[in-house]
């Protein structure tokens, strides 16, 4: 395989290597290479679902004159399955006691399908993926097993691939990230790193990651380079520290077995609104993609456009661009259809990508064959293993946040809403020892369930541990806002720090409790039973409210059984009533 040539404007190194120096950031990306993924905590709070029965296996095959006919909706699964590697995966998890033994053991390939049915060798295969948004693993944390995504099993698909001797190029069409912030920061830089050892070929900028600082956009293209020193991010129409000085080349194209490939991406007009970044320019899609078309048509045999917007801006693009082949839209819907999406009159074969990198879209290229293109959508299932590779990423991104600290990362605790002028105490915790005294059948209800060592599963159940991770921690012990990464004041910052709040506690549902803690203490002239009663009324809990809060950390990321058995099923494990 090789790279023929980028387009790029011949004067943008020596502006990109002053600009990097100017801001110090010319080893960057050295720096930030341990970076990792997005954390997945040990959470044993649910249980994997029984697998349903297989679907049957669907061929995607396509004729590029006739896209109706791609895809016409192939199984999910490798043809060479290996089911060590679906125990393999999340074994650690399993051991949080997710899954009991007598369980039937989660069976991927009988609930997403086989893969690549009666598929013979492609010339080339192209493996798209896109709008990652920041889910290095499998997003969530409890029942791994029967969840889909992440890099370490992406890097396992296409070394599945490179054992059929299939050639394949790799591209992603952007959305790395999803969030700002320090850690986010560094998990874009963990994103690129895994890219590289992947050795993607063209990657696209989404809005999302256009919203970091530019000098990091800047020093992640000179990160993510080629053997030839050009940059792998493309697009038509972003341009950094503008369009005419930008180091993001036009298009690529990449050269295997003799075909030419090329590769260039957009930012539809609807994503491209959700760009506030005053050092990046876009230009409307349209409009760049007809500087683009013309040069890119020359120079290959076959064109890919990478877009992130959406399928209806998609479908106008291809209209009025069609010497596309192929389209990998990242549109962000739950979960990409079976077949391409056809447009009349268009010979270029429509693949939508999902979200959260979930998927995988390999679509096999047969030249002068009939059909000329075969389609598979891949979801990322635990019938792939973990590579190494990628798993050595994930416990150095850990590393580096606990090297970092919740001050490293620029997080600070932030005021409870219960905290009252003048009484500061009603927004501070007090502990689940706190509430033992008075409420000795609640806390021994509460200490069976998996709430009561949710701390000790980030510890010594997931691998790698993730104590340090914010984004674990939310939901894994008390005092923090479980949707937005952040701990309220007097809220767990530490074992060591705050070893009373570990755990996933009373004060997460009933609200902080240390004022209503002391009212009840408190004797003499310091007895208030107006305020006794009004703390007591302040912490009782209603049972819509109580599911409420269930739902902020039970969500479809991270407890898909809750979201599949419901509210009611598990309200059952933890329910108590009265004072006692």
């Amino acid at each position: 395989m090789t790279v023929s040539r980028s387009q790029t404007n011949r004067n943008s190194s020596s502006p990109w290597q002053r600009t990097l120096q100017r801001a110090g950031l010319a080893t960057l990306g050295a720096l930030l290479l341990t970076a990792i993924a997005v954390a997945t905590g040990g959470c044993d709070a649910t249980k994997p679902a029984p697998a349903p029965t297989s679907p049957p296996a669907e061929s995607s095959t396509a004729d590029p004159e006739t896209p109706a006919a791609v895809a016409a909706g192939a199984g999910e699964a490798p043809a060479e399955r290996a089911s060590d590697q679906a125990n393999q995966v999340g074994g650690a998890y399993a051991e949080a006691g997710s899954a009991p033994q007598s369980k039937k053991p989660f069976d991927p390939v009988a609930v997403n399908g086989p893969l690549f049915v009666e598929w013979p060798a492609p010339e080339f295969a192209l493996l798209i993926t896109g709008l990652q948004q920041g889910y290095l693993e499998p997003c969530g944390c409890a029942g791994l097993e029967n969840q889909k995504g992440g890099l370490a099993r992406r890097h396992t698909l296409l070394k599945q691939l490179a054992e059929r001797t299939w050639p394949v190029v790799a591209l992603d069409a952007g959305g790395l990230v999803r969030r700002i912030g320090r850690q986010e920061e560094i998990k874009y830089q963990t994103t690129l790193e895994a890219l590289r050892t992947l050795n993607y070929e063209a990657v696209g900028m989404g809005a999302a990651d256009l919203a970091l600082p530019a000098e990091n956009l800047l020093a992640a293209t000179g990160d993510l380079q080629d053997d030839q020193g050009q940059s792998r991010f493309v697009s038509a129409n972003v341009g950094l520290f503008g369009l005419e000085n930008s180091t993001v080349p036009k298009f690529r194209v990449v050269t295997v077995g003799g075909v030419r490939i090329g590769i260039t991406s957009v930012l539809g007009d609807t994503a491209a609104k959700q760009v506030g970044n005053q050092e990046i320019e876009v230009a409307p899609a349209a409009e760049a993609l007809a500087r683009v078309v013309d040069e890119l048509q020359k120079e290959s045999d076959v064109r890919v456009l990478l877009v992130q917007a959406t399928l209806d801006e998609a479908k106008e693009l291809v209209k009025q661009f069609p010497i596309f082949d192929v389209a990998a839209v990242a549109a962000g819907e739950d979960e990409p259809p079976r077949t391409s999406v056809a447009v009349e009159g268009v010979k270029t074969q429509i693949v939508t990508l999902g979200h959260k990198g979930m998927y995988a879209a390999v679509l096999g290229y047969y030249g002068s064959a009939e059909p000329r293109w075969r389609y598979q959508r891949v979801p990322l299932d635990s019938r792939f293993g973990d590579a190494p590779e990628m798993k050595q990423l994930m416990a150095a991104y850990q590393e580096n946040l606990q090297a970092l600290g919740l001050e490293g990362l620029g997080i600070r605790p932030v005021v409870h809403p219960r905290t009252g002028k003048g009484d500061h105490d009603r927004g501070k915790f007090a502990g689940a020892a706190s509430c033992a005294e008075c409420h000795p059948t609640a806390h021994g209800i509460w200490s069976r369930t998996a709430h009561a060592h949710a701390t000790d599963s980030l510890v010594n159940k997931s691998v790698p541990p993730r104590q340090f991770d914010p984004e674990c921690l939310s939901c894994h012990v008390t005092g923090w806002k479980p949707q937005e990464y952040i701990p309220y004041e007097s809220g767990f910052m530490s074992l060591e720090a705050t070893p009373h709040l570990a755990g996933n506690s009373c004060e997460n549902c009933h609200g902080p409790g240390a004022a209503h803690v002391a009212a009840e203490k408190a004797r003499g002239a310091e007895l208030n039973l107006s305020l006794r009663n009004q703390l007591r009324a302040e912490l009782q809990l209603t049972r819509a409210t109580a599911k409420q809060l269930c739902e902020q950390c039970h969500d479809e990321d991270n407890s898909p059984e809750f979201e599949a058995k419901g509210f009611d099923h598990y309200w059952q494990k933890v329910e108590h009533k009265g004072k006692k």
